[in-house]
């Protein structure tokens, strides 16, 4: 069974493919992508960074005895309006994981690191969010205007060329767009409200 929503490949290099959207299904109609979840180390620098530097809020926390969650969320969401909010962001303090190390997912220097991407922030203006980002101490992995591809997450052979060139038009959206560290290097992806073509 063909499904046009996700149309056979190969796709040109380059080129954006916008498949018709997928047909309305009454099991799945209320169905919304909810939260994402990061375990962190501390959470007051966690908080910090997602509270104080990208403007999120902390809509409850919950000690569950050997870990701590604390759920964030845009200002306007409420405990009693979670199951219908859009953008949060669940952090799970787990002290006696205070030995392991958690990757980021985008480090292909160690085997357990691929894996998880990024999160992603829309902003008015990424210049102004970096600026913020910055002025709260915290680490720029890529800049506006930069289209490096060892700044893209992506494998050494990818960043050596080895497996072919990434596309001009990508490195044209990629430069509109910047990459932060949170504090247990997690990376966070700002993007422009309006990403020109």
């Amino acid at each position: 069974m063909s499904n046009p929503n996700f149309p056979p490949g190969p796709y040109t290099p380059g080129q954006h493919v916008i498949p018709p959207p997928r047909p309305a299904s009454p099991a799945t109609a209320e169905w919304r992508l909810n939260h994402l979840m990061l375990r962190i180390k501390d959470p007051e620098k966690s908080l910090r960074f997602y509270n104080d530097c990208f403007g999120l809020h902390v809509v409850f926390i919950f000690n569950v005895g050997p870990w701590t969650i604390y759920y964030l969320g845009p200002r306007d969401v409420e405990i009693s309006s979670l199951g219908t909010s859009k953008g949060l962001l669940e952090l799970y303090h787990i002290p006696s994981d205070s030995s392991f190390s958690y990757t980021s997912g985008n480090d292909y220097t160690t085997p357990s690191g691929i894996g998880f991407g990024h999160i992603g922030f829309t902003v008015p203006d990424v210049a102004a969010a970096l600026e913020r980002v910055k002025s709260f101490g915290f680490e720029v992995i890529k800049p506006l205007e930069e289209a490096k591809e060892e700044t893209m997450g992506v494998p050494s052979a990818v960043v050596s060329g080895q497996a072919g060139e990434v596309q001009e038009g990508y490195k044209n959206v990629f430069r509109q767009l910047a990459f932060v560290k949170d504090p247990d290097g997690y990376w966070v992806e700002i993007v422009p409200q309006v990403v020109k073509g």
